[in-house]
């Protein structure tokens, strides 16, 4: 069995509105990103970086532990 915990950070915003600024940081920052790309037609962008550990976290925080 290989413990495993991740984290993911999302950052998103629009070009036309926010230029490179980030405006959405929530969770569902990505979902609202493209949302707003439908109902306006601006060119949206979202940034993701997403970590992995592998092994027995020190401390999980907010992170996701699943066992395997």
């Amino acid at each position: 069995m290989r413990r495993y915990s991740y984290s993911r950070d999302v950052i998103a915003g629009c070009f036309e509105c926010w230029g490179s600024d980030g405006h959405w940081t929530s969770k569902n920052a990505q979902a609202l990103a493209a949302r707003h790309h439908d109902a306006t037609g601006h060119e949206t962008w979202c940034d993701v970086n997403m970590s992995i550990r592998y092994g027995a976290p020190r401390d999980s925080g907010d992170r996701k532990v699943t066992k395997r």
